[in-house]
């Protein structure tokens, strides 16, 4: 069994479309506490979720993860907080071998870059399906050992 874990505001279709395909793993559902408010969305769905404050370490004890999957995490926590400290938070719940896929602002995508090769991760950056001219782009990184 994988665990999952999904450090964004758009989970519900993702953690839906994990359930759909019959992929046997465990979300958990985190919205930060600077976004909108869909925990009702998510517990209505039958999903699991917590409000975290990013700017705070993430008690994960005694988890760690195999898949983060944050949305527009650091554009939201970058007025609040150093994006350094997220992706510190990030590397320390996830496994060896794990991955990442950050889809955020095409104006933080350089520095979110040079942060993951600094940690060690192997990060690969790719268009959106609008294009390479929108203005998210999609961080693919993977932990290695």
């Amino acid at each position: 069994m994988k665990f999952t874990f999904f450090p964004s505001h758009v989970l519900t279709r993702f953690a839906a479309a994990l359930y759909d395909l019959h992929i046997d793993c465990w979300v958990m559902n985190v919205v930060p506490v600077s976004g909108f408010n869909t925990l009702p969305v998510l517990y209505d769905r039958g999903l699991i979720g917590v409000m975290h404050d990013w700017c705070e370490p993430f008690d994960t004890y005694p988890r760690t993860y195999d898949l983060l999957h944050a949305v527009g995490l650091f554009s939201v926590e970058r007025k609040r907080c150093n994006i350094t400290t997220i992706m510190l938070e990030m590397d320390r719940i996830l496994r060896p071998g794990g991955q990442v896929y950050i889809r955020d602002s095409v104006a933080l995508m350089d520095e979110l870059q040079a942060f993951a090769n600094a940690m060690g991760w192997v990060p690969a950056l790719h268009d959106t399906s609008e294009g390479p001219h929108a203005s998210l782009k999609i961080l693919m990184c993977e932990k290695r050992l």
